[in-house]
């Protein structure tokens, strides 16, 4: 009993061996599809990243001008404030002279 179920292995085991390797194969060659598309999307993370640094490096300059600009109408308003008290002290000065 123990040699007919050793051959009928066997038997099995030859019958199967072929397709057991053709399915190895194809898991490899899918894994090394899966493998080249990680890397190509690793590769478009990189380039993104980059245009994004690259974006905000020149944005950078940009908003530093914004600033500058804000602070110099900040001043002009807070000249053009002081003046026109002055003028409103100027002209009661004169009424009561």
């Amino acid at each position: 009993m123990a040699s007919k179920l050793k051959a009928g292995a066997g038997s099995f085991e030859r019958l199967m061996l072929p397709r057991l390797n053709s399915i190895d194969g194809e898991l490899k060659a899918i894994n090394t599809r899966i493998d080249s598309f990680e890397k190509s999307q690793d590769s478009l993370k990189d380039e993104l990243r980059a245009e994004i640094k690259a974006g905000f490096a020149s944005q950078d300059g940009k908003i530093e001008k914004i600033v500058l600009k804000l602070e110099e109408m900040d001043r002009r308003l807070d000249t053009d404030r002081r003046m026109t008290i002055l003028e409103a002290k100027i002209k009661e000065l004169e009424r009561k002279a």
